[in-house]
């Protein structure tokens, strides 16, 4: 066990927090201090204040560090003790050293809504990062913890029910289930959203040391989820798109210059929205994935260097994504072949439901994302290639995205068919003149 105390601004000219550096059995935790102290009467060989006349308050300074570091150890030994030879983690260590360093009275119990809000502020804060990538959590992610957290504690409150990590089981996640579907007519797929991230939490909880309950590792605690009935744009309805004249109105064409550029590019709404110039250099776009800080590289299409140039050089300016929905719904409502009727099915509310809407009602930012990937395949290009652009890690996830109906399949397998049949007919027409 080692206990080493450090400055949080050494080059500082004002005075500067202190904090301990605790190593233990395969732990590591940072504690800051409620002591501070100027930089220049620290003396960074022995981690303590310089034993200087112009520090005269040295002796009594030194002495209550050589303290603190005696209670970080006692209050290490004492929980061991206590616990049959468990070692805290950082996350049970910390209140423990507030009551023996700051003298902050009991340890209030740390229940599990207490932790979701801790665990996110860590998150947000950059502390704790991606556990395979090492990197800080995408927005994207934190958002999620964020309505996850939002809607537990909506249904506390609704249900008048106690929830700690000791009462996480099948019967909460049925009861929270319903609540989700029945009250809030939540889709079968948010749901599996929200539970994912409560056993991602729980996880964490457990890896912490907080919770011993399992339950949410039972093979009935799912994360549910079905295949959405979504829609693309072919390349046909892509160019009747273009092809609207909206000079009149220039709201809705920039907007409809904005999307196509996604239908070309593959890329996000996010990553769409925030593209620059200095982005796109010669033929190709290069940038870092705002979701996965994957970085992708993308030709430019000749589509795109159209918009580009009415542009001058830049990308029509977007509004929020909400907005933008909003308007390429209208927009493509101008397309006469949009208007064709399309089937939804999906889970809502507890019941599936097949609802029969026009298809320009379907579209959507991400509309642009899922007819590039889909256009692109159903043209030939190699799976592994689009996904390169697309940034999908797998080819099983990429081929549940794209939409490619019985129909489609069965052409793609025809024209493979005939381009085999030519290459063979050429080949033998070739023997046979050298013959």
């Amino acid at each position: 066990m080692e206990v080493s105390f450090y400055l949080k601004r050494p080059d500082s000219t004002k005075p500067t927090a202190i904090f301990c550096r605790i190593c233990y059995v395969g732990h590591q935790m940072k504690y800051y201090l409620p002591d501070s102290i100027l930089p220049k009467f620290w003396n960074k060989a022995n981690h303590r204040a310089k034993e200087t006349t112009k520090y005269p308050e040295y002796p009594e300074f030194n002495r209550r560090l050589d303290n603190i570091a005696s209670d970080v150890k006692t209050t290490i030994r004492k929980y061991v003790n206590d616990n049959e030879g468990e070692h805290p983690t950082p996350t049970v260590l910390k209140p423990l050293l507030d009551i023996a360093i700051r003298k902050g009275g009991k340890v209030e119990k740390l229940t599990f809504v207490g932790y979701f809000k801790q665990h996110l502020a860590n998150c947000i804060s950059g502390e704790v990062t991606h556990i395979k990538t090492g990197k800080p959590l995408t927005i994207a992610t934190i958002k999620s913890y964020q309505t996850t957290l939002f809607n537990i504690e909506r249904y506390i409150e609704d249900s008048h029910r106690k929830l700690d990590f000791e009462n996480i089981d099948l019967d909460f996640y049925t009861s929270f289930n319903e609540y989700l579907a029945t009250k809030h007519n939540q889709s079968l797929n948010t749901i599996g959203k929200y539970i994912k991230t409560i056993k991602s939490i729980l996880n964490a909880a457990t890896e912490d040391g907080v919770n011993k309950n399992l339950a949410y590792k039972s093979r009935k605690f799912i994360t549910v989820t079905e295949e959405a009935d979504t829609i693309y744009l072919t390349e046909s309805e892509l160019k009747d798109l273009a092809n609207l004249n909206l000079k009149d109105k220039p709201r809705l064409d920039c907007i409809r210059d904005l999307f196509l550029v996604g239908c070309y590019t593959g890329l996000r709404f996010s990553d769409l929205s925030t593209l620059s110039p200095k982005q796109i250099t010669g033929n190709m776009i290069t940038l870092t994935q705002i979701k996965t800080g994957k970085p992708v590289v993308i030709p430019v299409h000749d589509y795109v260097i159209e918009i580009l140039a009415k542009y001058k050089g830049k990308l029509p300016e977007p509004k929020s994504n909400q907005k933008t929905n909003e308007y390429i719904k209208e927009v493509c409502k101008e397309v006469k072949v949009l208007e064709t009727l399309v089937s939804i099915t999906g889970t809502k509310g507890g019941e599936k439901k097949t609802d029969t809407i026009p298809k320009h009602d379907l579209v959507s930012t991400h509309t642009a994302r899922r007819s590039f990937a889909t256009n692109e395949y159903l043209a030939g290009t190699p799976s592994l290639t689009i996904m390169a652009i697309t940034g999908h890690r797998t080819e099983k996830s990429f081929l549940k995205y794209i939409r490619v109906t019985p129909d489609e399949h069965a052409k793609i397998l025809q024209d493979i068919w005939a381009d085999r049949k030519e290459k063979q007919l050429k080949k033998e027409s070739e023997l046979n003149n050298v013959s």
